[in-house]
């Protein structure tokens, strides 16, 4: 029996129709490129633990319980079509046409897990509970993406569907994250972090170790923070903490996103100075905006 070495470890993507259910037929299978040293998605099981008292003060064990997959993926934000599954199920809405607004329609995917040609663990049921992106001059756009599973299953046998594999240069650099618009400024930004998360919550069921689909708690919370050269104090005036637009583009016409926070609410600018550099740093959170009906808008450019 050979050993598995995580070098040889591939991962895929299936959006789902049904939630929990994993595609075999019409449906398309993406490569989904996860680093070379990243973790796999993992999954827990509720113990329930027996009080009932055994000859010679022995426990009378557990039973296993609720199976309770999940897991982070960190993936270099890029222009492809597994991107777009992961984002429409973080902000619970479809793409019409390019435009996906944050909404309340749930989608789920499953990821497979290739270990060799004989062992395959494929998690159903997935939803992105949160996902971030950030970059510095000079170096990769990060993206990091939280999930919530349904079921895990092993077996030693391939999913009928094909791997379709990602070709060309599809990962962003920061020189490609362009149009930062602040408050109607217009900065040099020497950082940027994006973050949006939203607390999916399982509904265990009489019946089935397996659970309904995912509740939502609370309100989706979205912030942008931007730490800039600072070259006067035109930010500071700008920012009024009242509603204002930020945007940002990541790519090109035809290979990008644009990402859109209609209603932001600004932290007041901080100074910090680093490297022989002033900076400014401020803090957004977005909020509804009843123009567009949501709080968060993703663009395909």
């Amino acid at each position: 029996m050979a050993l598995v070495s995580s070098s040889d470890i591939t991962s895929s993507i299936i959006a789902e129709t049904v939630f929990g259910v994993t595609p075999t037929a019409t449906a398309t299978r993406y490569e989904l490129p996860l680093g070379a040293d990243a973790a796999l998605l993992t999954a827990a099981a509720t113990t329930i633990a027996s009080p009932t008292k055994r000859p010679n003060r022995a426990s009378n064990g557990s039973r296993r319980g609720m199976v309770n997959p999940e897991g982070s993926m960190d993936i270099r934000f890029q222009n492809h079509a597994f991107m777009d599954i992961l984002l429409q199920s973080a902000l619970s809405n479809t793409f019409a046409t390019k435009v996906l607004k944050a909404g309340t329609v749930d989608s789920s995917f499953s990821v497979i897990h290739k270990l060799a040609n004989d062992m395959y663990k494929t998690y159903a049921g997935n939803m992105v509970t949160g996902f971030s992106i950030s970059t510095t001059g000079n170096d990769e756009v990060k993206s990091s993406w939280n999930l919530i599973g349904a079921s895990v299953t092993d077996g030693a046998t391939d999913n009928a569907l094909a791997v379709t594999a990602i070709t060309g240069a599809t990962e962003f650099l920061a020189s490609e994250v362009q149009s930062i618009t602040v408050a109607g400024q217009t900065l040099s930004v020497a950082e940027l972090a994006f973050e949006t998360t939203l607390d999916r919550t399982r509904r265990p069921v009489l019946g089935s170790n397996t659970g309904l689909q995912f509740g939502v708690n609370g309100t989706r919370e979205t912030t942008v923070t931007v730490r800039a050269y600072r070259e006067s104090l035109a930010i500071n005036s700008a920012i009024t903490g009242l509603a204002q637009a930020v945007s940002f583009d990541i790519g090109t016409t035809g290979a990008g996103y644009r990402f859109q926070l209609p209603a932001a609410y600004g932290d007041m600018p901080v100074d910090s100075i680093s490297d022989g550099s002033a900076f400014v740093t401020i803090t957004f959170k977005a909020g509804y905006d009843a123009t567009s009906g949501t709080d968060l808008v993703i663009t395909k450019l």
